[in-house]
């Protein structure tokens, strides 16, 4: 449908919007000669994704002279351009390093990033065999100990590979690599894959070859190390390359879609997703985020048979969650202090911010007075489901999501979280894919939640979904999240077998034919193409060829035929009076927060429309509309589009509508009366 809602299910992974903090990993030092003075220079890296050269890196290097040491000073600057799930997302990065030139590592990093309205940073020093990590979302500096052999990379300049696998001709070798990303020394084995002559940025390269598995999170990748001076001439993970490249790259960049990457192909086309209640899969994944055993996916709810070798997961998965209905629920608020095996899943993170003062207060406002623990679970779950839009990237951790009122499934899942967690329930994400009904069926990467209900367990909900007290069985579990490499990388999914509903008798295919046979057929649209409204498994479903295949609920008695998927589509239809259905349109709703007043707000506007002028702002799309007063009406100013609209009143308060009929707006009012956002109603009419 072009703008994905909070309540379909359709997310941007959460590795997606850190992919730019992996960036690091693609990008290579270029070091003049092993163990020479560093210089002063200005090198680039092209960042390839899918085919498409959508970033770069520019990065300079400098001497330092720090406590008397003569070091190397390194800054990044990164920009990358990709777009997922109708959302263009822009990330740049800023990087500085402190690095000794005699063993390549390094004693102080810093990062920041922003995407959109995400602003992230952290800080790493190295002092005494301790790593200092500080940044957005710890309230408390960490202190993670060093084993003695630690491995310090600065992620772009190797002496200790090339000291292994060419002076000293090693074969395999397995190293403690602190990364500063999960604040974890982590075991990566490196292999001897071969050599090879490279030429990148006009030079020619006498490569080694070698293969990493991370044996923490799964990550795999190829390095081509300059043999000569200890360089990575370029570097291949997973639908991505990074490779040495000049000045021109920042001239090339495209952008890079991410869809592929994010949603797998299934065989078989499922419209009313969320009433799945049985479904069995054979899939191959090599997912990165986690070390994953066949027993850690054998969970409640889901069975798996097959092998997992090197992190490759390879069988069958039978999927079966059944809902709670709260029976044996801990009181509220709950104490679980005497329960070691979920006090991880009360802890503060620097993702799940659940000590936030702000976030544990609003928690208790929406928990006060519930009857026991899965009452308060239940309207957390809802609250948030209802107030954080899709948003690509949002708010990244669970204080940005509730700021911005904004995220993606891993957002939504942070902030359900620490929510849970603020008032003494154990929670935690989890993350995996989920089936979704775009472009004939497909399997999407997902985050959703985990909530510890005592004698019943772990209790799976998925708010971004829609899905507040429970998940269908569509979705396939990996694991606990635990680091920002998280990626599916699905190569195989396809379904053997899927039930809807209780799996009772059902209509006869006849009579729901009937029931619904004056809707069938295919309707045009001048511009947008053809959709076809159909039957299947019991629901009218609406058909966008190659887009997405929506069941639609029974129509209200004012006709709205309501998306089981998502609340932001409905359908209507119009007819003869003889009761012939000759269109069928198409409704979208777009909620803009509403982020502040004009910068110089007209001085003649009525009393009684004073709270409308202001700036809004499409979160899914981060583009910026202005409501403003003009010539004695109002006005709708999209700044991206360079479009204005002309409104006019609806006879209603706070409704508005464009001169076409085919746009209307309304203004959503807070619980003080004053305007906290409009929702954008478009029309797109189809004809029979």
């Amino acid at each position: 449908m072009g703008i994905f809602r909070r309540d379909a299910g359709w997310r941007i992974p959460m590795n997606v919007k850190r992919m730019v903090f992996m960036a690091p990993l693609l990008l290579m030092l270029v070091w003049p000669v092993r163990g020479a003075e560093p210089l002063a220079e200005e090198y680039y890296y092209a960042i390839e994704i899918n085919g498409t050269v959508c970033g770069y890196v520019r990065f300079t290097t400098a001497p330092l002279l720090q406590d008397g040491r003569k070091m190397l000073l390194l800054k990044h600057e990164i920009l990358m351009r990709v777009a997922a799930l109708g959302s263009q997302v822009e990330s740049r990065l800023g990087l500085t390093y402190h690095i000794n030139p005699a063993t390549g590592r390094f004693t102080y990093h810093d990062s920041t990033i922003v995407q959109g309205e995400m602003r992230l940073f952290s800080k790493i020093r190295i002092e005494g065999g301790q790593a200092f990590v500080s940044g957005s979302g710890i309230n408390q500096e960490q202190v993670v100990p060093l084993p003695p052999d630690v491995v310090l990379a600065n992620t772009l300049y190797y002496p200790h590979l090339v000291a292994d696998f060419v002076d000293r001709r090693l074969e395999t070798k397995t190293y403690p690599i602190f990364d500063g990303r999960d604040a974890q020394v982590q075991e990566t084995v490196y292999t001897k894959a071969g050599t090879e002559t490279v030429r990148r940025a006009g030079k020619t390269y006498e490569t080694i070859v070698l293969d990493s598995l991370n044996k923490w999170n799964g990550m795999k990748s190829k390095l081509w190390l300059d043999t000569a001076t200890g360089i990575a001439v370029q570097t291949q993970h997973p639908n991505r390359l990074s490779y040495l490249a000049d000045p021109s790259v920042v001239q090339a960049l495209q952008t890079a879609n991410l869809d592929a990457n994010i949603l797998s192909k299934a065989n078989i086309s499922i419209p009313n997703a969320k009433e799945i209640s049985y479904m069995k899969v054979r899939a191959a994944i090599d997912p990165t985020g986690l070390w994953v055993s066949p027993e850690a996916l054998n969970v409640p709810g889901q069975r798996f048979a097959g092998t997992v070798k090197d992190n490759l997961v390879e069988g069958e998965f039978e999927i079966e969650h059944r809902r709670y209905d709260g029976s044996k629920a801990p009181p509220f608020p709950p104490d679980f202090s005497r329960d070691p095996a979920v006090k991880d899943h009360l802890a503060a993170t620097d993702l799940i911010q659940s000590d936030d003062p702000v976030l544990v207060e609003k928690a208790r406002e929406i928990t006060k007075g519930s009857r026991d623990s899965w009452e308060a679970a239940r309207r957390l779950s809802r609250w948030v489901g209802e107030n954080i839009e899709g948003a690509i990237p949002g708010g990244g951790t669970a204080r940005g999501v509730y700021d911005t009122r904004s995220g993606e499934c891993g957002g939504h899942s942070f902030l359900l979280a620490a929510f849970c967690r603020g008032v003494g329930i154990p929670a935690r994400v989890v993350w995996g894919c989920m089936y979704v009904p775009s472009g004939g069926g497909a399997f999407g990467q997902h985050a959703w939640n985990e909530i510890y209900m005592g004698e019943a367990g772990w209790i799976p909900v998925d708010t971004t979904a829609g899905e507040i007290d429970y998940v269908d069985s569509g979705h396939i579990r990996i694991g606990v999240h635990q680091s920002t490499a998280t990626a599916l990388n699905a190569r195989k999914m396809e379904i053997l077998d899927y039930r809807i509903g209780s799996g009772g008798p059902a209509e006869p295919k006849t009579s729901t034919e009937a029931k619904f046979e004056k809707y069938l057929g295919e309707y045009t649209h001048s511009s947008k193409g053809k959709v076809q409204v159909i039957v299947k498994e019991g629901s009218l479903v609406l058909d966008i060829p190659g887009k997405i295949a929506l069941a639609l609920k029974d129509p209200d008695e004012k006709g709205i035929w309501q998306s089981k998927l998502t609340n932001s589509v409905y359908v209507t239809f119009g007819g003869t009076d003889s009761g012939a259905i000759t269109e069928a349109r198409i409704h979208e709703l777009l909620p803009m927060r509403r982020t502040g007043p004009l910068d110089a707000p007209a001085a003649d506007v009525p009393a009684e429309l004073r709270g409308y002028p202001g700036k809004y702002l499409l979160v899914q799309a981060q583009a910026e509309f202005l409501v403003q007063y003009e010539g004695g009406v109002l006005l709708l100013n999209n700044l991206a589009a360079k479009r204005i609209t002309r409104l006019k009143p609806q006879g209603v308060e706070g409704r508005w509508q464009d001169e076409s009929g085919n746009l209307s707006i309304r203004f959503a009012l807070d619980g003080k009366g004053e305007v906290e956002s409009l929702v954008l109603e478009s029309v797109s009419r189809f004809r029979r």
